[in-house]
């Protein structure tokens, strides 16, 4: 199975702030929505919160230690830990995208099991309470970037696994 990370950065780590964007929408939900439809969604609960609904065409696996939390929809998969959620994945298809946060990105990249990066480069440096350490050329090749202009304008890369 592949496991690829969707995730949008500040020039400074930052990629959330009191469970939101920190930034206005930069265009890159489009290309989002393009590369994860019909795949499977592994995400934390404030993530999956954040974003307040199962998005279409994709299957939300929600990661939680709650165990009577409740995503309000019954197509909502909820897992109580990481490898819990890429079994569930797998059962549906070969290809998994992590959309975040924070906490999912750390363990997911400390235990090796990415395959694939897709970085929202965004050129701002605002506040924020979760961070995504920078790409190490050391384990990250670089194969794609994509300039987009927007408000405020940003790139889209690809990274893999060497």
């Amino acid at each position: 199975m592949g496991v690829t990370i969707v995730v949008a950065v500040g020039e400074n780590g930052v990629i959330g702030r009191d469970g939101g964007m920190p930034w206005p929408r930069t265009g890159d939900m489009r290309q989002f929505k393009e590369i994860t439809w019909g795949h499977p969604m592994v995400m934390g609960r404030a993530t999956y919160e954040a974003i307040g609904r199962p998005l279409p065409g994709r299957t939300s696996i929600v990661l939680t230690r709650r165990g009577d939390w409740d995503p309000g929809d019954p197509s909502v998969i909820v897992a109580a830990d990481l490898d819990t959620a890429l079994t569930r994945a797998a059962e549906i298809d070969d290809q998994v995208f992590l959309v975040g946060g924070a906490t999912v990105y750390d363990e997911a990249l400390e235990r090796g099991l990415v395959d694939e990066l897709v970085v929202t480069h965004v050129p701002l440096s605002p506040e924020g309470d979760a961070f995504f350490g920078p790409v190490d050329p050391e384990v990250w090749r670089e194969t794609e970037r994509e300039a987009h202009a927007g408000t405020p304008d940003y790139e889209i890369a690809t990274y893999v696994r060497r």
